[in-house]
C-alpha cells in the first residue's frame, strides 16, 4: 500500500488532528483570506472542535504564522536551489521562473496564501525567515546580469528585482482568478524573454 502523501506544510509525524487543522486552515486562508476566516470556520472545515485546535495552536494568528513560516521556508528553499543549480544569468533566470511557475501549478493555495497574507504576517515572521526573502533572491539574480557586471545600469537593481518578483506574483494571481489561462508553466518562455529585456 502506498503511504499517504502530505502537502509540504504538514509533517507525517504530526498528530492527525493537527494535520487536518493545517489543511483546513490553508484551504480557508487561501480562499477567503485571514480576516474572513475564524477559528470556528477552521474547526468546522477540519472536523475537529475549537479545543482540539487550541491544543496545537494558541490562536488563529499563531496557526497562520506557523503556516506562513513553514510555506515561506519551503518556497524560498526551492527557488534558492533553482538558482544554485546552474551558472550564468540566462540559465538561472530560466530555472528561477520555471520553479516559481511550477509552484503556482502544484501549490496554488500556498502561493495565494503567501501573497495575500504577507502584508500582515511578514513583519511578525522570525528573523531567520525574514532573512530569506524572495525579493532577495530576485535581487541576487539581477546582479548576475552581464550588463551589471560590466558597469552600473540606469535602472536600480532593487527596482528590477521588485519588477521581476512582482510580475511573477501578479501572473500567479491572474491565473488564480482566471484572467490568464493555466497551467502557469505555459507562460515561462514569454516571462523569461520579458525579464531578459528588462534586465538588459
Amino acid at each position: 500500500m502506498k503511504p499517504p502523501s502530505f502537502p509540504f506544510y504538514v509533517r507525517a509525524e504530526d498528530p492527525r488532528a493537527k494535520r487536518e487543522i493545517l489543511r483546513a486552515a490553508m484551504k480557508l486562508f487561501s480562499e477567503r483570506g485571514l480576516a474572513a476566516t475564524s477559528i470556528r470556520d477552521i474547526a468546522g472545515e477540519s472536523g475537529y472542535t475549537n479545543p482540539a485546535l487550541y491544543k496545537h495552536f494558541a490562536s488563529k494568528e499563531d496557526l497562520a504564522l506557523h503556516l506562513f513560516e513553514t510555506c515561506h521556508r519551503r518556497v524560498w528553499a526551492l527557488c534558492n536551489a533553482s538558482l544554485a543549480s546552474t551558472k550564468g544569468f540566462d540559465e538561472k533566470l530560466e530555472r528561477y521562473v520555471g520553479q516559481w511557475l511550477e509552484l503556482v501549478d502544484t501549490h496554488p493555495d500556498v502561493v495565494a496564501f503567501l501573497s495575500d497574507s504577507a502584508r500582515v504576517l511578514w513583519p511578525k515572521a522570525s528573523p531567520t525567515v525574514r532573512r530569506q526573502s524572495l525579493i532577495g533572491l530576485a535581487h541576487s539574480l539581477v546582479l548576475e546580469t552581464p550588463q551589471r557586471r560590466r558597469g552600473p545600469s540606469a535602472v536600480s537593481p532593487d527596482l528590477t528585482a521588485a519588477s521581476l518578483q512582482g510580475t511573477l506574483g501578479e501572473v500567479a494571481r491572474m491565473i488564480q482568478v482566471g484572467v490568464l489561462d493555466g497551467p502557469a508553466v505555459r507562460w515561462k518562455a514569454g516571462l523569461v524573454a520579458l525579464f531578459q529585456r528588462l534586465a538588459a
